[in-house]
Order: structure tokens, then C-alpha cells, then sequence
């Protein structure tokens, strides 16, 4: 089983405690770190690690987000984090710290689909993060070193087919 797969089955099994997962409908979240690139290809029922030369490849946006009081790593979709860097450069919703000043939704059609469609929308109140949480993200390891990790365990797993690329993704290419 791949990375991916056991990711998957740990969010059914924990009930979603440490991961956010985009489901069907509306998804509230606040973005507390930025996003680290991190490339997958889709193998045409899920997302898996993505090797040199593949084609398909979707960059998801590795962060860490604050949902229902909790503090969960997050696998934001491409087109989800070019939506937020539209908001960044709003001037009506700007923001250019970490965290985010505002929740933000996630509304999903086709949640689980390749053809999954997605809308962004900003709340117009601000919110503050609680100095509890902020003290909290400051013992998680940046979204880089999650990335790193993620890497890593797809590199142990040589044995099952899998390698991850060696080469660096250009963060001038990723909008975030």
C-alpha cells in the first residue's frame, strides 16, 4: 500500500483528527501556514506519488489549516490554492501573513471525482487565531518539511514500484 492509500485509510479510521479532507458540499477552514508545492500524479482512481517524466502530473498545496478548533494538514487542490492567491491580492479580502485573518469555504461538487469542482469564498468578518493554536503550529514542522516526509516515506517504499522524483519543483511556477 502506498503512502496515499495508507493516508486515506488513516482519515477513515481516525475520523479525519489529524487531516483535512475536502468532502462533498461546504468545507470551513482557516489557512494558518502557506502552502508547499508537492507533485502527484492521478493514476486514474487516486492521487500517487509522481515520478520523473510522468505525465498528469496536479501539484497540491501542502499547509496546515485550522478546522473545527483543530489543527490538521491539509492537501489543498491547484485550482483551491489559485483561489486563494486571488484573495491575497484583493483588495477587499489582502492579506500577505500567515495565518490567514478570515475563514474561508470550500464548497465541493463531485468531492472524491476527478471532475470535482470547487469554489473558494471568503468570509467578510476577520478572525483572530487563538495564541493556544498559534503556540500549538509552532511545534508542527513547516509544510516544506511535511513535504520532505512525505517524500521520504514514498523513498521506502522502492520495494513496491515507487520513487519519487529527485528533481525540485519551481516554486515560481506554483501560485502560492
Amino acid at each position: 500500500m502506498d503512502w496515499v492509500s495508507e493516508r486515506e485509510e488513516k482519515i477513515k479510521e481516525e475520523g479525519s483528527k489529524e487531516y483535512f479532507k475536502i468532502v462533498e458540499g461546504e468545507n470551513k477552514i482557516q489557512l494558518l501556514s502557506h502552502c508547499a508545492p508537492q507533485p502527484l500524479k492521478w493514476s486514474g482512481t487516486k492521487y500517487e506519488p509522481a515520478e520523473e517524466g510522468d505525465q498528469n502530473i496536479s501539484i497540491k498545496g501542502v499547509c496546515w489549516v485550522l478546522q473545527d478548533g483543530t489543527i490538521k494538514l491539509a492537501q489543498l487542490p491547484y485550482t483551491v490554492v489559485k483561489a486563494i492567491k486571488a484573495l491575497m491580492e484583493d483588495p477587499d479580502y489582502a492579506f500577505d501573513e500567515f495565518p490567514m485573518p478570515r475563514l474561508i469555504k470550500i464548497n465541493a461538487k463531485g468531492a472524491g471525482t476527478k471532475e470535482v469542482e470547487y469554489s473558494v469564498i471568503p468570509s467578510p468578518k476577520e478572525i483572530a487565531v487563538s495564541k493556544d493554536v498559534l503556540d500549538e503550529l509552532a511545534k508542527k514542522p513547516s509544510p516544506e518539511e511535511m513535504v520532505e516526509k512525505m517524500k521520504g516515506k514514498v523513498s521506502q517504499r522502492k520495494s513496491d514500484g515507487i520513487e519519487y522524483p529527485t528533481e525540485d519543483v519551481n516554486p515560481e511556477d506554483v501560485p502560492f
